[in-house]
């Protein structure tokens, strides 16, 4: 069986009290006008780079194909938000603590 060094636990774990900080107190403010959402996105692209992108314009092409999904602007705006942040967390860490150490295992810069 093979363990992890914990120095790896402890980036995963700060990683994602990371995300989680950002989502929290994004959700908390109950703002959702644009100006907070620009700070939103800046945040969880800096954390999830460059996956975060690939969740931004994916989305973006949801909602263009179903332009009328969801009610008024607001509960638009708030489902985006937290649909965004799962797919950007998500896709940030499948980037960073799955992807990204296979492929420095398979060039040998990491050790098993």
């Amino acid at each position: 069986m093979r363990r992890r060094k914990p120095l790896f636990e402890i980036i995963k774990m700060g990683w994602l009290f990371v995300c989680f900080a950002i989502g929290l107190a994004h959700f908390n403010a109950l703002q959702h006008a644009g100006a907070d959402m620009a700070g939103f996105l800046e945040k969880m692209t800096m954390v999830t780079f460059p996956a975060g992108y690939l969740a931004v314009y994916l989305l973006k092409a949801i909602i263009w194909f179903f332009p009328a999904a969801g009610g008024d602007e607001v509960t638009r705006s708030y489902y985006f938000a937290l649909t965004l942040w799962v797919l950007m967390t998500s896709l940030g860490y499948f980037q960073w603590f799955y992807l990204f150490p296979k492929i420095l295992r398979k060039f040998k810069i990491l050790k098993n």
